[in-house]
Parts: structure tokens; C-alpha cells; sequence
């Protein structure tokens, strides 16, 4: 019969040396997946006022709705543990973003 511990250790070290084979194909997919968000979250953000337009709602409302969006996922981010210091920066740029949009569906500037 074999130890647990022993078979947990050998699958560990199997899946290290094949991303260590492939680091190449690693950096790829790590790549491209944070280019599919980005162009994810980019497409929203450009359609989402157009869609909500259509829908009726006013200039302002789709200012208030995207700022209470983005503040929203700031402070979410924020507030999650684990965090390191640059994904804080990210969040509460996305807050500042967020601050700016809702300054402007308010008209303070």
C-alpha cells in the first residue's frame, strides 16, 4: 500500500517539472488570459453607456450606475484579504474611477 503523503508529494513534483519544461507555454497562457479580461472589461466598459442608452436611461443615470459599478468593485477589492500591494493600487484606482464617474453624474464639475 503506498503513503498518501508520498503520492501527494510525487504529483506536486510532476506538475513543477512540466511547467518548469514548458515556462514558455506558461508565460503564454498567463498572458493571454490577462489580455482576454482586459479586452473583456474594455468592451464593457465602452458598450455598457451605448446599452444603457438605448434602454432609455439618461446620461447622468449611466454615469451613476457605471461610478456606484466601479466604486463598488474598489471597495470589494479593497476590503478582500490576500491582496498584494499592486492588485491594492489596481482596486483603488477602479475606486477613483468610480469617485470621478459619480462626480460627474452629480455635475461638481
Amino acid at each position: 500500500m503506498t503513503n498518501p503523503l508520498r503520492t501527494a508529494k510525487l504529483a506536486r513534483e510532476r506538475g513543477t517539472r512540466w511547467w518548469r519544461q514548458h515556462i514558455a507555454l506558461a508565460y503564454i497562457i498567463l498572458t493571454s488570459a490577462f489580455a482576454l479580461a482586459f479586452l473583456i472589461v474594455r468592451l464593457i466598459d465602452r458598450k455598457l453607456p451605448e446599452w444603457l442608452s438605448a434602454l432609455g436611461v439618461s446620461p447622468s443615470g449611466v454615469n451613476l450606475l457605471i461610478g456606484t459599478a466601479w466604486c463598488g468593485l474598489g471597495l470589494w477589492g479593497i476590503r478582500t484579504r490576500g491582496n498584494g500591494a499592486g492588485v491594492i493600487v489596481i482596486y483603488v484606482l477602479c475606486m477613483f474611477g468610480g469617485v470621478l464617474m459619480l462626480a460627474k453624474a452629480f455635475q461638481l464639475f
